[in-house]
This record gives structure tokens, C-alpha cells and sequence, in this order.
């Protein structure tokens, strides 16, 4: 395993797959396989991934996506929450992804670019950093937000993305 990150991953991604829009992903349980990989357990099987891009686009290929717009969010940027782990960014990015999405994301370290094709990571190069770390898309920017803060563990079960 790699010091634990494997593990916060995982608490990312079943915080995710907990609240997915489709109720045949929320019965998907995901973990990490010893000596690299993912496990995903769900109603018609075991499946294997080797990497977490590979588990997040097996389970949205076969379940639906993890994360989703809500309906008439029309904002193109949005704040993302300071105490979000590097991890649970990971996963959202991941997430965001295979969802089909495009988004920048912004942060004091980095910009991440995430396109439905590919995920790109470019230091912040010289000048002053952003203020807040926030991610710009083209809708649903909130919504978005709102899926980090779940994969983070920052929203209660109840609250956040698809809550009804």
C-alpha cells in the first residue's frame, strides 16, 4: 500500500458511490487491492481494476456516472473547499472525468484541467496564486463543487449533490 493514501481513496470514492445518482452504483462497494489495484464488489459480480481511473471508468461504463450536474445549475464557477484532501481531489477528478465533464480547477499549488479524453496537472508558475482554490466549467459548476465536498467528507449523507 502507499502509507495509507490507498485507504483515504477509498473513503473518497464510497462516499461518492453512496450518493451516485444511480441507485445500481450506490450498491457498488470499492476497495483497494493489496499490492495495487481496486476491488469492486457490486450485485452481478467482482470485477478488477488496475488503477483508479480504470475502477472509476469500469463502474461508470457499467452503472452510470459518479457525479452529475443538477438540473438548472447554470454557474460557471464555483469555490471549492479549502480542507479537501488531495485525495478525495483525485477521485473527483476521476469522477468528473468519466462523467463526461470539462473543468478547471484551480488551486494555490496547481491547475488541474480535466476534459472527458484526458486529466493534466500544470504547477502554478510564477505570480500570485489564487486567492481560493475554485473550478471553472462550462455548467454546474456549484454542483460540481458539491461532489468534492461529498468525496472530501464535508456533507453528511443528507445534504449536498442529489439530496432529495
Amino acid at each position: 500500500m502507499d502509507g495509507g493514501g490507498a485507504i483515504r481513496r477509498q473513503r473518497a470514492l464510497a462516499a461518492l458511490l453512496a450518493r451516485a445518482p444511480s441507485p445500481r452504483l450506490r450498491r457498488v462497494k470499492a476497495a483497494p487491492w493489496p499490492g495495487g489495484g481496486w476491488r469492486l464488489a457490486a450485485p452481478d459480480g467482482l470485477r478488477f481494476a488496475r488503477s483508479l481511473d480504470e475502477a472509476v471508468a469500469t463502474m461508470t461504463g457499467r452503472y452510470g456516472p459518479l457525479v452529475a450536474a443538477e438540473p438548472g445549475d447554470a454557474s460557471t464557477t464555483a469555490r471549492l473547499p479549502d480542507d479537501a484532501s488531495g485525495h478525495a481531489l483525485a477521485v473527483w477528478a476521476a469522477a468528473l472525468r468519466h462523467a463526461g465533464f470539462s473543468a478547471t480547477i484551480t488551486t494555490a499549488r496547481f491547475t488541474l484541467t480535466v476534459t472527458p479524453s484526458d486529466v493534466h496537472v500544470v504547477p502554478c508558475g510564477s505570480g500570485p496564486p489564487p486567492e481560493t482554490a475554485c473550478v471553472a466549467a462550462t455548467a454546474g459548476a456549484r454542483s460540481l463543487a458539491g461532489w468534492l465536498e461529498v468525496a472530501a467528507g464535508l456533507r453528511g449523507r443528507r445534504t449536498g449533490p442529489g439530496t432529495r
